[in-house]
């Protein structure tokens, strides 16, 4: 938990000058969330308000969001574009649609149960997370005399282990100064930055389900690990920030104990519930299920794969 505001304010401050530098404006997509709503006030210290650009990109979002965006900006008085995308979301699914048609593969109409079955939900929430990527990338370019930054969103649970983002819709950015705090962490510090309290405490969701707040983050994460064969309800913990998510406390004792991704990442559930660990039942479900997101995400960020030369040049087929 935050113990020096004013500390960690001045430090994201000057990161985020230093990940800008030579930019006179810096672009972030803002969402109506937390964490897209503390890095404009960060941002707004940063470079002043008329130097922050922020996108709301409507595609079959929900209105109270961009109601909660408008707050922010009456704010901190930061420039603000309301980006329709959804006819061009709209004609993309159209000839999509008559091309699998053609091609005699199976379709499923957004918001149905037959989306649901065949992973077309997950493929409607991809399509409008990537269409954000080329507006994003355009505006922060022309903001800046072709150069420019995008600021990420990403906190320490979505970014360190969860990976919870699209890799060519909002993981495309150039920086994410939020990857070292965990969700009680961003919201705290957005409480005492002056994010309204509204925003700071409203369920965490990447609105891209087209059904409202049906789509938030914990429920999907759980879903995801029980489709995964594990029995865990992730938490980010109160809405306030006052408690960290069971998520936030496993990173914690992965740092001081390595049973994520460190020395003990091996150890099974019997040797957790005993000395020197001594974890619960619960706390042991939300291990091995991070364990598994954590190795099933991590192509996120590595390398892109490929056949590499030096194995070419070996096998003879290249000179």
């Amino acid at each position: 938990m935050i113990k020096n505001f004013k500390r960690a304010e001045k430090l994201l401050v000057k990161r985020a000058r230093e990940l800008g530098k030579g930019c006179k404006k810096v672009f972030v997509a803002v969402s109506g969330g937390v964490d897209s709503s503390l890095i404009v006030a960060i941002l707004c210290k940063a470079y002043g308000p008329k130097n922050v650009v922020g996108m709301f990109r409507n595609i079959r979002s929900s209105d109270h969001h961009w109601e909660d965006v408008k707050t922010l900006q009456n704010v901190f008085k930061f420039r603000l574009m309301h980006i329709d995308g959804n006819p061009i979301y709209d004609e993309i699914v159209r000839q999509i649609k008559n091309s699998f048609e053609r091609q005699d593969l199976p379709w499923a109409d957004e918001g149905t149960a037959r989306a649901e079955k065949l992973g077309f939900t997950n493929a409607y929430a991809s399509l409008k997370s990537r269409l954000t990527t080329p507006m994003a990338g355009f505006i922060a370019k022309a903001i800046d005399r072709g150069e420019g930054r995008i600021f990420g969103t990403g906190n320490l649970e979505e970014d360190g282990v969860l990976r919870y983002f699209d890799k060519y819709g909002d993981g495309a950015v150039d920086s994410n100064i939020l990857n070292g705090l965990n969700k009680a962490e961003v919201r705290q510090l957005a409480l005492f930055m002056g994010v309204p309290k509204e925003i700071v405490t409203k369920k965490a969701s990447a609105d891209l389900e087209s059904n409202g707040d049906k789509h938030n983050d914990e429920s999907q994460l759980s879903d995801w690990a029980r489709k995964l064969g594990h029995d865990v309800e992730v938490t980010y913990g109160a809405s306030d920030g006052s408690e960290e998510g069971n998520v936030a406390w496993a990173m914690r004792e992965d740092m001081k104990k390595g049973v994520l991704t460190g020395s003990n990442s091996g150890a099974d559930a019997e040797k957790l519930s005993k000395a020197p660990f001594n974890y619960s039942s619960p706390e042991i479900k939300i291990i091995l299920f991070l364990r598994h997101i954590e190795k099933v995400t991590r192509h996120k960020v590595e390398v892109i794969p490929g056949l590499d030369r030096k194995i070419l040049l070996r096998e003879g087929v290249v000179d």
